[in-house]
């Protein structure tokens, strides 16, 4: 599984989609969603390509899902083609940090639904790490590079990835 991390205006999203994301799961339905991408369409694009939708884009979905749906409104808030992730790397750091900290959230985050049913376009799993878990996470890595033996350079992937979603007052969409 490829980690994929990209810069996320999480406070957009909290006042404009959350809420219709987490009723179309809970309802599992599309019309809210679907109402909010023809609403925003020239705000979107694909989350594959990156690209503007076009005016056929609902032929692109497989799935009729709040999943793919979902994926599709969530782009307004983040640009599928700035993936800073770790890519494959982050399996190896995320254990050293689950061990020093006994947490997996400094490189997934939240996620959003129900336990039956979060979302989870890729159906790898799909994490919100919000700015001020980002502050805490970073907090997280200064502590444990001061105080244990983890060397910083080990840990630069990540914390490059958090300093900028901090600077730029942001959070952090995370999918595989």
């Amino acid at each position: 599984m490829e980690h994929k991390a990209f810069i996320f205006d999480c406070e957009g999203f909290r006042l404009e989609l959350k809420d219709i994301l987490e009723t179309a799961l809970d309802r599992d339905e599309i019309e809210g969603l679907e109402q909010f991408i023809n609403s925003n369409i020239n705000y979107l694009t694909d989350p594959y390509e990156g690209k503007h939708l076009s005016a056929n884009w609902e032929e692109r979905i497989e799935a009729k899902d709040p999943h793919q749906y979902g994926d599709v409104a969530l782009t307004k808030f983040y640009n599928p083609a700035e993936d800073i992730g770790l890519g494959y790397d982050w399996v190896e750091i995320e254990d050293s940090l689950s061990r020093e900290l006994g947490a997996d959230l400094i490189l997934l985050g939240n996620q959003i639904g129900k336990e039956d049913n979060y979302f989870d376009p890729g159906k790898m799993g799909s994490y919100f790490h919000s700015l001020n878990m980002a502050i805490d996470s970073r907090h997280k890595i200064n502590i444990l590079t001061q105080s244990r033996s983890i060397s910083v350079k080990y840990l630069n992937p990540i914390i490059d990835i958090l300093d900028l979603a901090i600077s730029l007052n942001k959070g952090l969409y995370i999918t595989f």
